[in-house]
């Protein structure tokens, strides 16, 4: 069956088109044939990803660190990862391609989930073409692949999962990221691993072909969208007026996308914080009768009622509201699998299913459920419910927080 000359991923009830992004304000290197590609990859980012709608599901933050972790020399950065996987699915495990002319199963309709903000941003990506590159022309030097034929665009295979990969690359590439005996495409925690195995190896590549078009980052991006044969066939990254256009946008848009996927460490845009101003009280695992299992499942800040309560990092809010003897509670899942809770509440500000960064406000201490007086609980977890607890010192040490 021939494909269409386009392709249109389809996320299940909706389709995450190729420009499904926002735009940053990293200019793409110049892929004129005139300079060598001189660029390297980024340098590593001592950053947290940004989480939320703008960044990172908590759930897969880890994956993604990890993944960059495992290529070796630094090559690679979570923040390019983490760029692809939203441009490639908007980390939909599920999503899929299909040709543009195909018609839609029941897995899902053709309809366009970006919002009027996005598709602005994507409509300016094309208008503003490259630095050095006039938008919709190409360098009037000839160089490799200038007359590629369109059938490079058009037999370019349907790819499934939040990475996008083509079932000749999955059966090539794929691992068994969490060790189940299954390589599984549609399962994030193999096909994030794998994404992050396949461009490391990119990236060698591309570093050992300086006159490319592009620096090592972009062509690697470029391998990853269409086969590193292609861009060896172009010279470099396709240019934006030939028969690949759509990979030059796709490298353009994660290059000026991955710095907006990160937030500064401890600082208020989205660090680490304590979760009240305030002295600490009742420490972790006294003793005593006051507490259904004789000791104390958490640490105490002395405040008084109507103090703001804070996130303490990036996560999510997995409950906000009464919680028995805990009365108005928080309790939010961080990017590493662990949770912290904020009980006692006078009100619960945030809702289930908020991403919140270091900071966020996301309630009022008080002295609801079984509390003597004032004071915010605070627990660090395993899990999201009761009897999972940490000590909170040594986790809040870890990221520079001192009781």
């Amino acid at each position: 069956m021939k494909i269409a000359r386009w392709m249109v991923p389809v996320i299940v009830g909706v389709v995450v088109t190729p420009l499904s992004i926002g735009l940053g304000g990293i200019l793409l290197g110049t892929f004129d044939d005139s300079e060598a590609a001189g660029g390297d990859v980024p340098a590593p980012m001592s950053t947290e990803l940004k989480a939320g709608d703008v960044g990172v599901p908590v759930v897969y933050a880890k994956l993604i660190r990890d993944a960059a972790a495992d290529c070796d020399e630094k090559l690679l950065t979570a923040p390019v990862l983490a760029a692809q996987l939203k441009r490639e699915s908007n980390f939909n495990p599920r999503a899929r391609s299909v040709a543009a002319d195909g018609p839609a199963d029941d897995e899902g309709s053709l309809t366009d989930p970006r919002s009027e903000e996005q598709r602005a941003e994507d409509g300016d990506l094309a208008e503003e073409g490259l630095s050095g590159e006039e938008p919709g022309s190409g360098s009037q030097d000839a160089s490799p692949g200038d007359d590629l034929p369109d059938v490079a665009q058009a037999e370019r295979p349907v790819t499934r999962g939040i990475a996008q990969f083509s079932d000749a690359d999955w059966a090539a590439e794929g691992i068994d990221g969490n060790n189940d005996g299954v390589k599984d495409v549609l399962d994030p925690a193999d096909a994030i691993p794998s994404q992050g195995r396949r461009m490391c190896a990119l990236l060698r590549t591309a570093k050992e072909h300086p006159g490319f078009r592009g620096t090592p980052l972009e062509l690697a991006l470029a391998g990853y969208r269409v086969s590193w044969r292609t861009v060896e066939e172009y010279g470099g990254v396709p240019r934006a007026s030939g028969a690949d256009g759509e990979t030059y946008e796709y490298v353009k848009a994660v290059m000026k996308s991955y710095p907006k996927m990160v937030v500064p460490v401890g600082g208020d845009a989205g660090g680490w914080t304590l979760p009240v101003e305030g002295p600490a009280g009742t420490p972790y695992h006294q003793r005593g009768s006051s507490w259904s299992t004789g000791l104390h499942t958490g640490v105490d800040f002395v405040v008084p009622t109507g103090t703001p309560v804070k996130a303490i990092g990036p996560g999510e809010v997995v409950t906000a509201g009464p919680g028995g003897d805990y009365g108005n509670q928080v309790v939010i899942r961080h990017e590493d699998g662990t949770f912290s809770q904020y009980a006692h509440l006078s009100e619960a500000k945030a809702v289930v299913g908020q991403s919140v960064q270091g900071g966020t406000l996301i309630g009022w201490s008080g002295e609801t459920g079984n509390a003597s007086g004032p004071h915010l609980h605070f627990e660090i977890r395993t899990g999201p419910a009761f009897g999972s607890d940490l000590s909170p010192v040594p986790y809040l040490r870890a990221r520079g927080l001192i009781l």
